[in-house]
């Protein structure tokens, strides 16, 4: 009986493996994904300096406020749309912890679903310039720092 249980898994593996498409050369043949109806998760964060030279501050994993020559504010919205330019979604940054010893960061962390069926979205973080991802990318996870310069640039 276990034999034929075992082997009525394995057809069964073998031929929902045969409906799902093919494969030539170590490659998929066809049209690339198609994108997903299903919602996306955007996730990652944005930090910014709050010392470098070791001073007492903020205990690490403790919450934090961003310092006041810094663009990156509490209460920030990021906003991500698609290719055209139509809102998916949006949340503020409310919250902040603080990361590092020495060098000690106030990271403002997001995460919220968007629609997942656009190929290519921008995401913008307050009045900062705002960024292209693909879909790809964005399943990667977004993390950001800001630079001296008061730019945005990825980690």
């Amino acid at each position: 009986m276990r034999k034929l249980w075992a082997c009525a898994l394995v057809l069964g593996t073998v031929g929902l493996t045969g409906c799902s498409g093919t494969v030539e050369n170590g490659s998929a043949s066809g049209p690339g994904p198609t994108p997903s109806p299903v919602n996306l998760a955007i996730s990652g964060g944005v930090s910014t300096l709050l010392s470098i030279d070791g001073k007492p501050g903020p205990e690490a994993q403790q919450p934090c406020k961003p310092p006041a020559k810094s663009r990156l504010k509490l209460g920030m919205e990021i906003r991500v749309t698609d290719g055209s330019g139509k809102l998916l979604g949006s949340q503020k940054l409310d919250e902040a912890i603080t990361l590092g010893t020495i060098l000690k960061e106030c990271r403002l962390d997001f995460s919220f679903k968007v629609p997942g069926d656009a190929e290519n979205y921008k995401l913008t973080i307050g009045d900062f310039q705002a960024m292209s991802y693909t879909r790809e990318d964005i399943r990667r996870g977004l993390s950001f720092y800001e630079t001296e310069q008061g730019t945005l640039a990825p980690r």
